[in-house]
């Protein structure tokens, strides 16, 4: 064989060692990318090797037929995927259109839906085409690690909060360095010298490690660095309370439109149709603490059958977006909690616009046999209400026992709206379960959430509309629903075991025709009753008496207004003054402690070098600056000024604390009493040479306490 054609040969195997070294780093990052549905999946790493095998195969070959082929194996590695999740033919399209989208729309994990996998499939045989195309062209050398490092930091990315799998990225760097190795110049046997005699292989597998973890790291260390979570969080004012904004739309007079819903296909659509759940109750009110932020259209996976509509809002003010089902997407800009009960526009409409909604049907009573109830531990809050419960509910199972809770609220207690006390505090809802029965709809709702939650079953609070007349729960076909003020409700929704919630409806179908119990009617007298006096009571002599009780009555009324404005006073100054005093004890306490540490050491040494350094906190807190470069005899000299009556013992302090600091003292133990003494004495003349309020300085200054500014001298 000639050596042109042995070189040829060599080339072209050096090629393919490229190639194959490059698939084997996307097979990495596809087991990788299983982090983004939190799981492993073992078609992502499948995904890349056709494109490689394409590539080996076409090798020489001329451009064009190298394209074809990159686009077969792309394809062929998402129907692989799609297959193995049990998709569809429809699901492959959807992997190329709205796959992407739908994948960057999720929450983290995504969901393993057959579409998504197919989607990642693609973009990782994709991107490994087109590695292993620049791998084969001679005049390129590391370029070809681009198209994968780009992959692998996309993948941590979407696979947001999980962060980086350590052993993923050794294995990268791992394949990184052997590609480096595989220079396009010479033989395959004459690049293994690399291995022995190139000292740059040492700095190039830095740099590739160091590259890729300066990449990775600041996009996977942050929980919510990922292309869904890139905007604030915000908290939303009109999800103070829901409750409160459904009664102010109900009681709209006369009322008023507010939105007007079309199906896509004139199919019926369903009458009820949220936009708030609550769960959290403090005994109090429901409150929807929820922290919404921005997303991408798609908000959950599909489950057929779904429901396309438009929702056209008519009044600027409406911001909250009611879904008849469990949300799937939403054409327009929106805010959301992590568990979609509230969806928001992120930008508030004007009237007339329009915003397309797909949502998966309710759940049905149907659905509820075959799935079955969540349960729910019972706490302390509801287990009050067990034994009541019990009785209201009677025997069989959840669903049975759920059943006959709705029909004994709904037939043997009485809705009336205007009812005295009417409000959901659990004193009142006590009151109405077990007491009047009489109360308003949102007390049925809340007091059906807590039986049911005391029976150990998961139960919540929804807010929204309901439009159902005579027990109707679907419009008819092709016919538009409007939702207007009046429709405005409040209702419980119970959970089901696969995560769905279905919806009951505890309140009476009519209010009270009664109004409030009448009062007794007074006692008609006849000649048999007693009479009532018919003069009239004699007149008292007591008014002298009275008034004297008025002038102490606005005495004591006086009295109290001034004690009072004392109270408020006295807490007004409580509240300033407090912390002052905490923080100047905090002070105080610190410098205390660390001088008593200090002059209790157990080395006499210790204790000589440690009041001298209480000595230098005392000058720097007075005022004196002392550079790291002084001897102690200078700071001796310089802080004479700041205690002009000891500047003998300071001189001495100093003198003993360089000779216990660079020498042996005799007879240590005598000179930590002396320098105990000498600390005393520079303490007490800086103090003499100051006032009261300069004292008070002083002691709270934090100049020692400081690393800019305190003593460079340490025990």
């Amino acid at each position: 064989m000639s050596e042109p054609a042995v070189n040829r040969l060599a080339d072209s195997r050096l090629t393919r060692a490229r190639i194959i070294v490059v698939s084997v780093g996307f097979a990495i990052v596809g087991a990788a990318a299983g982090g983004i549905f939190d799981q492993d999946e073992w078609t992502l790493v499948v995904a890349p090797l056709p494109a490689a095998a394409v590539a080996l195969t076409l090798l020489g070959r001329p451009a064009l037929a190298r394209a074809a082929g990159a686009g077969v194996a792309v394809l062929l590695a998402v129907v692989i995927a799609i297959a193995a999740a049990g998709g569809s033919i429809g699901d492959i399209t959807r992997a190329f259109t709205s796959g992407p989208q739908g994948l960057l729309s999720t929450d983290w994990p995504s969901p393993e839906r057959p579409e998504l996998l197919g989607t990642v499939a693609a973009a990782l045989a994709t991107m490994c085409s087109i590695s292993a195309e620049i791998a084969a062209r001679r005049r390129f050398h590391l370029l070809g690690l681009l198209p994968l490092l780009l992959t692998y930091v996309a993948v941590i990315a979407l696979s947001a909060p999980l962060g980086v799998t350590w052993t993923w990225l050794v294995g990268l760097t791992a394949v990184s360095v052997t590609f480096a190795v595989l220079r396009n110049d010479g033989t395959l046997s004459d690049r293994m010298v690399l291995l022995r005699g190139e000292r740059r292989l040492l700095g190039l597998l830095g740099c590739a490690t160091a590259l890729v973890v300066l990449i990775a790291l600041p996009v996977s260390l942050d929980a919510r660095a990922d292309p869904r979570r890139n905007d604030p969080a915000q908290q939303t004012a009109p999800l103070l309370d829901p409750i409160e904004a459904t009664l102010a739309l109900r009681e709209l007079d006369p009322p008023a439109d507010l939105h007007i819903a079309t199906a896509n296909d004139d199919d019926p659509l369903p009458l009820r149709w949220r936009t708030a759940a609550l769960t959290s109750y403090d005994g109090r009110r429901w409150s929807p603490s929820l922290t919404l932020r921005p997303i991408g259209s798609t908000l959950g996976p599909a489950v057929e059958p779904t429901i396309r509509a438009q929702v056209s809002f008519l009044d600027d003010n409406l911001t909250l977006v009611p879904l008849p089902g469990p949300p799937v997407e939403v054409d327009a800009a929106i805010e959301t909690d992590a568990d979609r009960t509230v969806v928001r526009l992120a930008e508030r409409p004007a009237a007339g616009d329009m915003v397309g909604v797909v949502a998966n049907a309710p759940t049905t009573a149907s659905d509820a046999v075959e799935v079955g109830v969540a349960p729910r531990l019972v706490d302390e809050d509801t287990s009050g209400l067990t034994q009541l419960a019990e009785g209201l509910a009677g025997d069989g199972d959840a669903l049975e026992r759920l059943g006959q809770l709705e029909t004994t609220m709904r037939e043997e207690f009485v809705l009336d709206s205007q009812v005295q006390g009417g409000g959901l505090e659990q004193a009142l809802i006590d009151r109405f379960l077990r007491d009047t029965q009489r109360g308003t709809a949102e007390q049925f709702a809340t007091s059906f959430v807590l039986l049911a939650r005391s029976l150990g079953i998961e139960a919540r609070v929804a807010t929204g509309f309901v439009a159902g007349e005579d027990g109707a729960t679907v419009t008819p076909p092709g016919q538009p629903l409007v939702l207007s003020s009046a429709d405005a409700s409040v209702w419980p929704e119970v959970q089901l075991n696969d995560g769905s919630w279905i919806a009951y409806d505890p309140v009476p179908s009519a209010e009270a025709d009664d109004g409030a119990p009448p009062p007794p009617e007074p006692q008609v007298q006849t000649p048999a009753a007693p009479q009532p006096p018919i003069a009239p009571p004699p007149e008292s002599d007591s008014q002298t008496t009275d008034d004297d009780e008025v002038v102490d009555a606005a005495s004591d009324g006086a009295l109290s207004a001034v004690l009072t404005w004392v109270i408020r006073g006295s807490v007004a100054l409580t509240a300033i003054v407090l912390p002052v005093l905490v923080a100047a004890g905090l002070i105080v306490g610190v410098k205390y402690r660390r001088r008593r540490r200090r002059l209790r050491a157990h080395d006499p040494a210790d204790r000589i070098r440690g009041a001298w350094a209480s000595a230098t906190d005392a000058l720097v807190d007075a005022g004196l600056a002392i550079e790291r470069s002084n001897t102690d005899s200078e700071i001796a000299a310089g802080g004479t000024p700041f205690a002009p009556d000891a500047s003998t013992q300071l001189r001495r302090l100093a003198t003993m604390s360089s000779s216990a600091t660079f020498g042996t003292p005799r007879h240590p133990d005598l000179l930590a009493e002396e320098s105990t003494s000498c600390l005393g004495s520079i303490e007490q003349a800086v103090m003499a040479v100051r006032t009261r309020w300069q004292r008070l300085r002083w002691r709270l200054s934090l100049r020692s306490l400081r690393p800019a500014t305190r003593s460079p001298v340490t025990e």
